[in-house]
């Protein structure tokens, strides 16, 4: 018999202050309690609403409190002073986390990468050989220690005194390769935010043959800086770093709406979720079982 599988109860600050709210929002009434923070992949991806903390599963009842919101970035999730959702999750207001899940980088990518990828009359002074000279490699390594500095941040939190989730795990994924196409995110079918990497494509004149190696480029350094976190003599202590590149089919060039394992342009539909869910969901399992 396959054992019983847990979807998680995934709650805001709102749903357990609120009085009236369902007794699955109590943290004492779970096995493990999960906090996440993030962008929209943990929140929203367009509608029909579908996120990555929704797909998961679990082997016990788990309450995921989800501070995250669409857009986020981890330069903006990072300044601790201003992000008063996580200082209370991580104070001794908040509660015994067995678990942290992250997810990050990918809008501090998009809305820095017009910016990182050089123009088509710097490119005329010389010649395109390799994908990496489509970008200025100075801003591209200053973005990603940025981002990797905002872990570190968060991660600095995390172990303050005072924190119940000192010296807890935190679980990060990379993303995976997005297409970069006219998609942006719709509210049913008006569209409302993006497309991005379109946009920036198209405004440095790239070659269309050439769009899909940029995009790949730029998720593999986000993803490399990402992983480095976890390794060498600056790596940080009980981060781990899922590595879900190539997990999902990519969007053909062209497409406008849902198509392979894409909702949009930047997010997954509803089984794309669930593809990279499954490839998290050992490394959550192992975690948890250490707490």
């Amino acid at each position: 018999m396959a054992k019983r599988k847990f979807k998680p109860n995934v709650v805001t600050w709102n749903d357990i202050d609120d009085q009236s709210s369902l007794a699955n929002t109590d943290p004492s009434l779970n096995d493990y309690l999960v906090l996440a923070e993030g962008d929209s992949w943990f929140t929203l991806g367009g509608i029909p609403t579908s996120n990555l903390l929704f797909s998961l599963r679990f082997k016990k009842m788990t309450m995921i409190l989800n501070c995250g919101s669409p857009g986020d970035t981890i330069k903006h999730v990072s300044d601790i002073e201003n992000n008063h959702l996580l200082l209370k999750a991580l104070s001794p207001d908040g509660y015994k986390w067995n678990l942290i899940l992250l997810s990050g980088g990918g809008n501090d990518l998009i809305d820095e990468v017009d910016k990182i990828l050089i123009t088509k009359e710097e490119r005329s002074l010389k010649p395109v050989k390799h994908t990496a000279d489509y970008f200025d490699k100075k801003k591209l390594r200053r973005l990603i220690k940025d981002i990797q500095d905002g872990y570190r941040r968060i991660v600095a939190l995390r172990d303050t005194d005072g924190s119940l989730a000192k010296h807890k795990p935190v679980l990060v994924h990379t993303y995976d390769y997005a297409t970069p196409r006219n998609s942006p995110t719709r509210f049913f079918t008006i569209p409302t935010l993006g497309p991005w990497l379109y946009k920036a494509v198209t405004k440095a004149e790239i070659p269309k043959d050439d769009w899909i190696a940029v995009s790949m480029f730029l998720t593999d350094q986000l993803a490399e800086g990402l992983l480095a976190l976890q390794k060498g003599k600056n790596k940080i202590k009980k981060f781990y770093v899922v590595d879900t590149r190539g997990t999902l089919k990519m969007a053909a060039l062209n497409t406008t709406g849902d198509n392979g394992d894409w909702l949009n342009e930047i997010h997954p539909n509803s089984d794309g979720y669930k593809k990279i869910a499954k490839v998290m969901e050992k490394s959550i399992r192992s975690l948890l079982k250490k707490r």
